[in-house]
């Protein structure tokens, strides 16, 4: 009854279904299998109610954003999955000479949000131009780079309570932010507030932190960055593993920058995994320094 109850759902709803969706397409590495199924809701409320209705037919979905952190298992996976993508709402809810509060729905792109700040004369989240992550995506990781992140940004967040089916609003001292951790469950929206900008000093920023990333991280389709910093960074310890640009299948560890797994043809999810337990088990041996993954795995069950 699941399947059909979920469809029949979607089509209540007015909820887009997708079948048979390839990693080419859900995802930035875009190598791996395939979802057997894809529901695209208009509303977090829709897509909290479906949230439940898959989990009371003992199906736990996997909600899926920008797809920049997320690897498909190779094969057909039935788990549902749920995209953001038609979440895309960005709305102004107060301005002021200090700056805007900005109200973005979980699908929203972090570049639509800085768009729309950058209309009423505001910045801030310069420092992630360029990265393809949805504003759920960016909040649940706390994305971040060059000593900023995220949750500097961050005044409240809806999230979907697992238990009661209902969204509830959290402050961001309610939400236990720190590196590369955010939100748990499902981020519904996210209210921001970017502080008051020049032009002159947003286009700075943005095109140094553009420059840097285009400079120092590979231009081939990748889930970004493979690992979590630890007492070093990752990709330095792969590099000094002598691990920089190994190739298995259609995975490379990118030759540019070793903390990236790049796709460079024909990639699978197998490739991408075998490298990363390389790279892994390597610098443990070598270093001792346990790399802890910093992407998530779209599969019926974990193979990695």
């Amino acid at each position: 009854m699941g399947k059909r109850a979920t469809d029949e759902w979607a089509a209540r709803h007015g909820a887009e279904v997708r079948r048979d969706v390839g990693a080419e397409t859900l995802t930035t590495f875009r190598g791996g299998g395939r979802a057997e199924r894809v529901y695209l809701p208009r509303s977090a409320e829709d897509a909290a109610e479906l949230i439940g209705l898959c989990r009371a037919e003992e199906e736990e979905p996997y909600v899926l954003g920008g797809g920049s952190k997320t690897i498909v298992a190779d094969g057909e996976v039935m788990r549902p999955v749920i995209s953001t993508d038609l979440m895309r709402a960005v709305e102004v809810v107060v301005m002021s000479d200090e700056g805007v509060t900005v109200r973005a729905e979980c699908g929203a792109r972090l570049s639509d949000v800085a768009r729309r700040a950058a209309d009423c004369g505001c910045g801030g989240l310069e420092f992630l131009a360029g990265v393809p992550a949805s504003v759920g995506g960016a909040v649940h990781m706390n994305a971040g780079a060059f000593g900023q992140q995220t949750a500097d940004h961050v005044v409240e967040i809806e999230v979907l309570n697992p238990v009661s089916g209902e969204i509830e609003r959290k402050s961001r001292a309610q939400t236990d932010f720190g590196y590369r951790r955010g939100a748990e469950g499902f981020v519904c929206a996210v209210t921001f507030f970017l502080p008051a900008m020049s032009g002159e000093e947003r286009a700075s920023r943005r095109e140094r932190f553009l420059a840097w990333r285009r400079s120092r991280q590979p231009r081939l389709p990748s889930c970004g960055s493979v690992f979590k910093r630890g007492a070093a960074p990752a990709g330095a310890l792969i590099e000094d593993a002598g691990l920089k640009g190994v190739r298995l299948g259609g995975a490379e560890i990118s030759r540019v920058h070793a903390g990236f797994i790049v796709n460079a043809g024909g990639a699978s999810a197998a490739d991408f995994f075998a490298l990363a337990e390389l790279a892994a088990r390597r610098v443990e041996e070598l270093f001792g320094e346990r790399l802890q993954k910093e992407f998530e795995i779209l599969a019926d069950d974990l193979p990695f």
